[in-house]
């Protein structure tokens, strides 16, 4: 069996080659990104997704399932809406046609609930993007609904939550602070943190979210409409604390932003049910979700 993965050179994407290295040795992987900066134990495609060559590659008949995680991040894909359509949408709906009969796990992404939620998110919830990024996230999943209704195609979406802790001062995510504030705890940096304590988001250990995404590529489980997956809902105040008894958070300051705090930091409580029946989990609790990402970063 072969799984090729794209954005595997990314933070998600190095933590699902351990999470299939570690679960699955038997398995045969083909790493996909735009550069790779160092040896990779496993054949690689360094090239940019909207190359029809690249897609072709990944998608020969060798692959049996393929995984796609690579995109261009929020605030990137705002500045640039045309580069956005390219890669957030363009390759998503090639991939899909390329992969026809076959398993494909693509990466979406709480982004298409829009920037003002209800007071409870459920499957029942409806999307409803406030950005170009969303919008185009949307856009793959009616495509992909379509072509899982037409019986062309097998696997399904899932939205990620916010994943911790991406490196340090990521570009092009306006979410980045929700991994900064690991970084700065576990260095005892200063760092101002752009929303106020009350402040809450759904978050997941990129360890649990390699683990979820491997979960979703080696079952047999497809599904028509998006699944959002699990997260914990976290108070900004309530993770500072979970991380002080491990860290230093004593050079941490507040300076909220209403736009970032109306965008990552006003979520309301989450339910899964149809990602809990599937299997899919999230990291149990802060004190688990504080000790993974520690001991990842």
């Amino acid at each position: 069996m072969r799984i090729a993965i794209t954005g595997a050179a990314g933070f998600v994407g190095q933590a699902v080659v351990r999470q299939l290295r570690q679960s699955r040795p038997d398995v045969d992987l083909l790493l996909a990104d735009r550069a790779f900066t160092g040896p990779s134990a496993y054949p690689t495609l360094a090239g940019d997704l909207t190359d029809p060559a690249i897609v072709r590659a990944l998608c020969s008949p060798e692959t049996d399932i393929l995984l796609h995680l690579a995109a261009l991040p929020g605030g990137a894909a705002e500045r640039d809406p045309q580069a956005s359509r390219a890669i957030n949408l363009d390759v998503p709906l090639a991939l899909v046609e390329a992969m026809a009969g076959r398993r494909l796990i693509l990466a979406g992404s709480i982004a298409v609930f829009g920037g003002t939620l209800p007071t409870q998110v459920d499957d029942t919830t409806p999307p409803a993007p406030a950005s170009v990024y969303g919008a185009h996230k949307y856009m793959v999943e009616i495509a992909f609904a379509d072509a899982v209704r037409r019986g062309a195609i097998q696997g399904m979406v899932l939205r990620l939550p916010g994943i911790v802790a991406r490196p340090a001062a990521a570009g092009g995510f306006g979410s980045a602070f929700l991994s900064d504030i690991f970084h700065a705890a576990k260095a005892g940096t200063p760092y101002t943190i752009p929303v106020a304590p009350d402040a809450t988001s759904w978050l997941l250990s990129a360890r649990t979210c390699a683990a979820n995404l491997v979960t979703a590529a080696l079952g047999d489980a497809t599904a028509q409409a998006a699944v959002t997956l699990p997260a914990l809902q976290v108070r900004i105040s309530d993770l500072i604390d979970s991380l002080a008894r491990v860290g230093d958070v004593q050079r941490l300051t507040f300076d909220e932003d209403a736009t970032t705090r109306r965008t990552f930091g006003s979520y309301p409580p989450l339910t899964t049910r149809c990602a809990d029946d599937l299997g899919f989990q999230h990291d149990r609790s802060l004190t688990q979700l504080v000790e993974t990402v520690l001991a990842d970063l």
